[in-house]
């Protein structure tokens, strides 16, 4: 085998659209394959989508990749997945049908139902590293066993699960349809203790979660199964934002992944003895595992935007008049911008932590003096933000010299140097901007010697931006003024 090429399968799987990409050994991108999806709001808290509809496109596009006349299809040698972390689906283990729809990461339906643990917050983050949010899967576990006829029946029959999407594709795609899931998708459930690399049987109780309902939880690089009428064996699984931490192999200690898709996300590798130091405990950023094996594990702290391609949907949404699409791909400066957005689509994550935030312009009338402010002032927002949770990353870790930057509105030049202005942090972008393909392909190698780094396609060093330090600084203070909230420096 070493004398010839082999290739490996990414199976991406996002909030959007699903994607297959074939990589050869070097970690170049062969042949891909795209399928949208679709996303339902049904209301601020209710976002919803297919299951069918979400399996189905994982299903065509890995078709289109290993149809009979692809070359390489008989050289590929390992397959990875990464979903989307904290969407859940309740379904038949018998079967594999859909008892529920997929809810979304971004569903908050049973947030009410999760303040009643607050007095357990801390010992909530203290083995799962996560904050008590409506986010995460535990409280749509229980809005489906409390609300859903369909699971409430299936639950009697002894016929249900309910797992991370990455578990409901695994048992249609594999060979052997087990019932397993990853800890890195694991971890996003308030029910996983990071540290032990399982589920944590006091909070499966704390939360009232059988055992039965559950997934069995395995490391991220695991024999998952052989793909369905192919040799090809799915090596990895991961969530989607912690594949993209290895895009380019393993992440270096001086980095910040930036990634930006519906939501945005930071995170920055780091020893498993941050999570206890006082530094991380008080700062309200998450943290988890990005990858494992059966013996080891590595650990990532993270910063979360909720609102980043779904604040630009939130600005079509509520101003219909403007052509947000046109817009971006106009030509965006700071000179004369005015308007300040206050980004709380979704609820502010880290390490804001506020739910009764409603997502408005500071001054409207400044936003309509020039429409494409309106698109300015969300893209600022979404630096505003990650900067911020940038400077509380900084307080816990010493060092940080680059920002590799990916996801679809990293190609726009103006966030990549909006960022590089206000973190005063070197910024990077890699020509294949699919961090969570190319990094869930290298988790899935067995052999990882040839990879190479993704090529760089720009970089923006900071410069001086006195009207958009002015702008960060409207931003802040408003929080601080109106809605009491302490930043850090």
């Amino acid at each position: 085998m070493s004398s010839q090429k082999s290739y490996c399968l990414a199976l991406d799987q996002g909030t959007f659209s699903s994607r297959a990409i074939v990589y050869d050994e070097t970690g170049t991108a062969l042949y891909s394959a795209s399928r949208s999806i679709d996303l339902q709001r049904i209301d601020n808290q209710q976002v919803e989508q297919n299951a069918d509809q979400l399996l189905s496109s994982v299903i065509n596009v890995l078709e289109q990749v290993l149809s009979d006349q692809r070359p390489y299809r008989d050289k590929i040698i390992s397959a990875g997945l990464a979903t989307q972390r904290s969407s859940i689906v309740a379904w038949q283990p018998s079967n594999g049908k859909a008892l529920s729809p997929v809810l979304s990461w971004q569903d908050t339906r049973a947030a009410d139902w999760l303040c009643g643990f607050e007095s357990e917050a801390q010992q909530i983050q203290s083995r799962t590293g996560l904050r008590l949010s409506a986010h995460y899967s535990v409280s749509k576990m229980q809005w489906l066993l409390q609300h859903n006829q369909n699971v409430q029946q299936a639950v009697l029959k002894q016929d249900c699960v309910i797992t991370p999407i990455a578990s409901y594709l695994l048992y249609h795609l594999s060979e052997d349809p087990l019932i397993h899931i990853d800890i890195a998708n694991a971890s996003r459930s308030l029910l996983c203790n990071i540290k032990q690399r399982d589920w944590d049987q006091q909070l499966l109780q704390l939360f009232s979660i059988p055992q039965e309902l559950i997934a069995r939880c395995r490391p991220t690089n695991y024999r998952y199964g052989t793909i369905k009428n192919t040799t090809i064996a799915i090596t990895a699984v991961n969530g989607d934002q912690t594949a993209a931490l290895y895009s380019n192999g393993e992440p270096s200690s001086e980095a910040l992944r930036v990634n930006l898709g519906t939501g945005a996300f930071v995170l920055t590798p780091v020893t498993k003895q941050v999570l206890d130091a006082p530094a991380f405990i008080g700062s309200g950023l998450l943290a988890g595992i990005s990858s494992s094996s059966q013996s080891t594990a590595r650990y990532y702290i993270e910063g979360t935007v909720n609102g980043a391609g779904s604040a630009l949907q939130w600005l079509q949404q509520n101003y219909p008049v403007l052509n947000v699409e046109e817009m971006l791909q106009s030509t965006l400066r700071s000179d004369g911008q005015q308007a300040v957005f206050i980004n709380a689509v979704g609820n502010m994550g880290s390490p804001i932590w506020r739910s009764d935030i409603k997502a408005h312009f500071i001054d409207s009338q400044a936003m309509h003096n020039e429409v494409r402010q309106a698109v300015t002032a969300i893209l600022e927002s979404i630096v505003f933000l990650l900067v911020i949770n940038i400077q509380q990353m900084q307080q816990i870790k010493s060092g940080l010299k680059k920002i590799e930057i990916s996801g679809g509105l990293s190609n726009l030049d103006y966030v990549c140097q909006t960022l590089a202005n206000l973190s005063e942090i070197h910024v990077e972008r890699s020509l294949d901007t699919e961090a969570t393909a190319r990094g869930i392909a290298w988790l899935s190698r067995p052999n990882k010697e040839h990879w190479k780094t993704g090529q760089i396609d720009k970089s923006w060093q900071p410069q001086i931006d006195n009207a958009l330090q002015r702008r960060y600084r409207q931003f802040r203070q408003y929080l601080q003024d109106q809605y009491a909230i302490d930043l850090p420096n």
